[in-house]
């Protein structure tokens, strides 16, 4: 687990919203009103997505920000696992992977989420969970 006594986040960096919360702005806005554009992001602290033709494309942040969280990145892959919970999170993945790829494993997805429920009741097995170990 990450915590913020090993990594500190700048506030600015706190404020960012996801971005379906930003303003839009389409390309061509941007490279005719560009330096309103940045004013605008300089004075609210936040993000703007900018659209090509219609579909967002990229999302522009203040360099400060940009370079804050480059420095995030790193700080986060310098830290080592050190309890062990990355390493048995990969595994447990890695399982779960290999258990999807058995064959029919689609099949019985597809039946476990779409059979009939009648079926799904008279072929039922209780687990260890539900009749004790």
């Amino acid at each position: 687990m990450l915590s913020t006594d090993r990594i500190k986040i700048h506030e600015d960096l706190l404020r960012l919203k996801p971005s379906g919360a930003l303003e839009h702005v389409s390309m061509s806005q941007l490279a005719r009103k560009g330096t309103s554009v940045l004013r605008k992001i300089q004075e609210k602290d936040q993000a703007v997505t900018v659209s090509v033709q219609g579909q967002d494309a990229m999302v522009t942040l203040l360099r400060s920000q940009y370079d804050e969280i480059i420095g995030l990145i790193q700080q986060i892959h310098g830290i080592q696992a050190d309890d062990g919970f990355d390493q048995e999170l990969t595994r447990k993945f890695d399982c779960l992977i290999a258990e999807m790829s058995q064959p029919g494993a689609a099949d019985t997805a597809a039946a476990v989420l779409f059979g009939d429920p009648a079926d799904l009741n008279r072929n039922y097995r209780p687990g260890t969970t539900e009749t004790g170990k």
